[in-house]
């Protein structure tokens, strides 16, 4: 998926190649030109509207409505465009800001309301700032494009309004670099959102595309996550979706320690050393994962009693009665799909693509250089585990809440779990207030485990010079969600400061305040 610098990038690749090789029909490129200008402004505009626009931003715009103003007179001055197709770049950069705006707004819905938690990035002035330097840069490029046309342009009229469309956005360009030193380089990194659907692993899928599609998946997995903690899905989460979405987790950790013990085997010892730290931390994490997923041991949602103890057939005396009944088949949350996905992708980098979890004996793993040849590397096999911590630090966020949220069908058939209640011979009853609160607890012990796995992938991405952009985006929204949650600052002395070469990210380290437990009746 492309973030925001790869299209400003593109945007601006386009802007220098028109310049240097300007299209013959000059009223043609002037209306494209003012095409750009217009879209350029908008993208100005796509931040928070409840944040209110800079000097630097507010003077941008100027520029550029002075800019299109004079694309518009030179158009004016110049015999219509032809018919036929002109060759020229300056569409090609238009289709790029477009994919600008697409991205930002995939964030948010239509009445404006986020849909993921990186929509909050965009609320900063700095994030602002951000737009505004990377639409300084588009100006100057679009500044050579009307240079060129101004000096190739036989009609005096014509070169004089490219002269000042060049001179408004040169200025434009500079006055919007000075003014825009506290930009959030952070945004750059934000990709479209993708919506919460699940898309299957096919056995012919290639390998070298897993880290890809794996970087899509949990995605996918945080926006789950982000709707779960705000109420944003009408398909909540039931308990047998948090039981076997904790499993499947709990899997994909421990499939990826396994690649990085697999590709360590092959490396020297100082570059093997990492691997198998991160390794042991990704085994935390799988383990913090399990007994969240143990506490689900005995408790059926009725809703959804797909995870249930295993019953005793009925009686014949049921069955005379036609009391049977059979379970009903509800469909999964998406996001427990998407976890299944995602571990049969981690499985296929280190099985091969025709691996599948219940397959009934185990293949032999991959040799590790063909794994480092379809991460890219190390550093690229760091960078994509990395996001698997990542999106489950934000699932281990949202679990409580949609374990409150599931509480009305939650029943057990162990006595000491159960509410008090008037009913009698019913071997399954509401569990007790404090059981609802055991099966919540331990998710608040995965998020440093899960944190403590990010951190270890991130040095050792590091340790390769393989820079991971997104993890400071990543920062930005786990603090903010932590925020929400009601926890304390981030403890940052032991994250990874933005001095440090190679990474600039900082992991929150929110503070639980314990509750105390109250008693059994």
């Amino acid at each position: 998926m492309a973030t925001l610098d790869e299209l400003f990038d593109t945007a601006q690749d386009r802007l220098r190649t028109a310049a240097a090789a300007p299209s013959s029909d000059r009223a043609a490129s002037a209306r494209q030109l003012d095409q750009f200008l217009s879209a350029l402004t908008e993208s100005l505009g796509l931040g928070d509207k409840a944040v209110r626009q800079s000097a630097v931003t507010k003077d941008l715009l100027y520029q550029l409505g002075r800019a299109g103003d004079a694309a518009l007179a030179a158009q004016r001055t110049l015999p219509p465009p032809g018919a036929g197709p002109t060759e020229s770049h300056l569409p090609d950069a238009l289709v790029a800001l477009h994919a600008v705006r697409d991205v930002i707004e995939s964030h948010r819905g239509p009445d404006r309301v986020p849909l993921s938690a990186y929509a909050y990035a965009l609320s900063t002035g700095p994030a602002h700032h951000y737009l505004t330097r990377r639409c300084s840069e588009l100006a100057w490029g679009a500044a050579q494009v009307a240079s060129g046309l101004a000096r190739d342009t036989l009609d005096p009229s014509a070169a004089a309004a490219f002269g000042d469309a060049r001179q408004f956005l040169s200025e434009a360009a500079l006055f919007g670099r000075e003014g825009t030193r506290d930009a959030d380089p952070a945004i750059g990194a934000l990709s479209p959102t993708l919506p919460v659907s699940p898309v299957q692993a096919d056995p012919a899928d290639r390998t070298q595309d897993v880290p890809a599609n794996l970087a899509e998946d949990c995605d996918r997995l945080s926006r789950a996550a982000f709707e779960t903690l705000h109420h944003r899905s009408d398909h909540r989460m039931s308990g047998s979706d948090l039981q076997q979405l904790a499993r499947w987790t709990a899997m994909q950790r421990l499939l990826a320690g396994r690649v990085l013990l697999r590709v360590a085997e092959e490396l020297p010892d100082e570059a093997a050393a990492a691997l198998r730290e991160s390794a042991g931390a990704l085994r935390g994490s799988a383990q913090a994962w399990q007994k969240a997923a143990t506490a689900w041991h005995r408790v059926v949602d009725i809703a959804d009693p797909r995870a249930h103890p295993k019953l005793p057939a009925p009686s014949y005396e049921i069955v005379r009665r036609g009391e049977v009944v059979r379970l009903p088949q509800v469909v999964p949350h998406p996001a427990t799909v998407i976890a299944q996905t995602a571990a049969v992708r981690v499985g296929q980098l280190l099985y091969g693509p025709q691996w599948r979890p219940e397959a009934a004996t185990r293949p032999d793993p991959r040799g590790g250089s063909e794994i480092l040849a379809d991460a890219r590397g190390t550093g690229g096999l760091a960078s994509a585990l990395y996001r698997l911590p990542a999106a489950g630090w934000q699932l281990a966020l949202a679990a409580p809440q949609a374990v409150s949220l599931a509480r009305g069908g939650l029943v057990t058939d162990v006595l000491e779990r159960q509410a008090p209640t008037g009913r009698r011979n019913h071997r399954f009853r509401p569990i007790h207030s404090q059981q609802l609160e055991a099966l919540a607890h331990p998710y608040k012990a995965v998020l440093p485990m899960e944190q403590a796995s990010a951190k270890s992938l991130l040095d050792m991405a590091q340790q390769a010079g393989t820079p991971v952009p997104r993890a400071l985006l990543d920062a930005r929204a786990h603090r903010r969600l932590a925020a929400g949650a009601g926890w304390g600052q981030a403890d940052r002395r032991s994250a990874v400061g933005p001095d440090r070469p190679g990474l600039r990210v900082q992991q929150p380290q929110p503070q639980v305040r314990a509750q105390a437990r109250r008693r059994a009746l």
